[in-house]
C-alpha cells in the first residue's frame, strides 16, 4: 500500500504556487470554509464535552476541519470561488 504525500497542515508553501486568479479564489474559498468550520466548532465545545480540550484533541479536529474545507471547495457546490472570481472580473473592467 502506497501512502499519498500528505501536506502538513501548518505548510504555506502551496500558496506560493498560485499563478492565477482562480487558483486564489480557490484557495480563498477553501481558508473561508475551514475558519468557518472552526468557529462552528467553538461554540458546540463550550455547549457539550463531545470533542475534547485537550491539545490533540485540538489538532485533530483542526486537520478534520481543514480536510473537510478542502473536500467540500473541491465539489465545486458553495459558488463562493466562482462569486470571487466575478467580482474580481467585475473589478478589472470597471477599474480600467
Amino acid at each position: 500500500m502506497k501512502l499519498q504525500n500528505v501536506p502538513t497542515y501548518w505548510d504555506i508553501k502551496d500558496l506560493s504556487q498560485i499563478r492565477s486568479k482562480a487558483q486564489a479564489a480557490k484557495a480563498f474559498e477553501e481558508e473561508f470554509l475551514h475558519i468557518f468550520l472552526k468557529e462552528v466548532r467553538k461554540e458546540l465545545q463550550k455547549e457539550s464535552s463531545l470533542f475534547g480540550s485537550d491539545f490533540s484533541s485540538k489538532i485533530y479536529w483542526d486537520m478534520f476541519d481543514m480536510q473537510m474545507a478542502k473536500a467540500v471547495s473541491d465539489a465545486d457546490q458553495l459558488g463562493l470561488k466562482e462569486y470571487i472570481q466575478n467580482a474580481l472580473k467585475i473589478y478589472n473592467e470597471q477599474s480600467k
